[in-house]
């Protein structure tokens, strides 16, 4: 079990995995629902019980009992340091976040029609027809979402490119925030165990989530 002494000053944060598993899909989910709740949040979090049961909704035994396992399967994490809060337009903060998550410094984020919202590293007409066949593979999982899901039992709506050693050339990653489904583009080895890919998913919760 945690510590949970309360005479310490720490704060909640949202670990990349625990982002990654919270906009894996949109599949109801006690777990999943608390970590939107914590990546929709423009303010800090400290951390007390009242405010962990108001975020799960639910009764402080079950609540805390929810957080554990967040904490144990290393979705969130308690810190003293204060978490920052990327604040701002879109257009302005998504840049240096998809910077972030490549080795080559090329991403773009794209939503479900092909648009894209913004991108780094591509020339603009890379970057329309990457957003295009983004939109494409998300017209195809779901066209085959009973097949992949059910019968191949594989979860997550991502795509790659993969060259002869099996390494990603370029990877597209679906990310559901509510009814709302974006791609990730990313080209060559992705970096999504970076902090930066906690807060692009943050930015997005908080703009576009509907509960």
């Amino acid at each position: 079990m945690g510590d949970f002494n309360q005479d310490s000053i720490r704060y909640i944060a949202i670990t990349p995995s625990g982002a990654f598993f919270a906009t894996l899909n949109s599949t109801p989910d006690d777990a999943r629902a608390m970590l939107l709740q914590l990546l929709s949040t423009d303010f800090e979090l400290l951390y007390s019980l009242e405010l962990v049961s108001e975020l799960a909704d639910l009764d402080e035994v079950q609540a805390m009992g929810l957080f554990q396992q967040l904490l144990d399967r290393g979705f969130v994490c308690l810190t003293e340091t204060l978490p920052e809060i990327k604040r701002g337009p879109l257009e302005d903060t998504l840049p240096d976040l998809l910077m972030q998550l490549s080795d080559s410094g090329k991403a773009l984020l794209a939503d479900d029609q092909g648009f894209c919202l913004s991108s780094t590293g591509y020339p603009s007409e890379q970057a329309e027809t990457l957003a295009a066949l983004a939109a494409d593979l998300i017209s195809l999982q779901e066209r085959h979402q009973k097949v992949i899901t059910n019968d191949l039992e594989l979860a997550g709506d991502s795509w790659g490119i993969m060259n002869a050693a099996g390494q990603s050339q370029v990877g597209f990653w679906v990310v559901h925030i509510g009814h709302q489904r974006f791609s990730l583009v990313i080209s060559d080895m992705p970096r999504l165990n970076q902090q930066a890919f906690a807060e692009l998913l943050s930015c997005l919760a908080r703009r576009y989530l509907d509960y």
